[in-house]
């Protein structure tokens, strides 16, 4: 069985990087139900009876009752907040959020460059 080369290894390590990071939102520290409200941004509300935070697109006010549109497999529903079991509110850093997302990105384009610009020089000594 043949060992793959070191670019190729490289490569196929930095391509899976890439797709396990692509996805990634982050969440700043913990805001109140009011600062959600009227924030209007995506949050994360981490409550005591589920394991499982839930996120939601936005949360508003409405009749006294706070109601957050989920943020997936829901849209356009509103889902009614209860606000005795809520341990913590996490706000989205969209800006935090950018830059991991793109990050890997531009860590393959250099290591790209970085490996055929050293491939280039092998062959040119080589040819000497």
């Amino acid at each position: 069985m043949k060992f793959m080369n070191l670019p190729t290894r490289m490569s196929s390590f930095l391509l899976a990087l890439l797709f396990v990071l692509q996805g990634c939102t982050v969440y700043k520290g913990s805001i109140t139900l009011e600062q959600a409200v009227n924030g209007q941004r995506k949050v994360k509300v981490i409550t005591s009876d589920s394991d499982t935070p839930k996120e939601y697109e936005k949360i508003t006010l409405v009749d006294g009752e706070y109601r957050g549109t989920p943020k997936r497999y829901s849209q356009g529903t509103e889902e009614v907040i209860d606000t005795s079991k809520i341990v913590e509110i996490k706000e989205h850093d969209k800006t935090l959020s950018t830059i991991i997302s793109f990050s890997p990105l531009v860590v393959i384009v250099a290591a790209g460059i970085l490996l055929f610009s050293s491939e280039s020089e092998n062959e040119d000594r080589e040819e000497e």
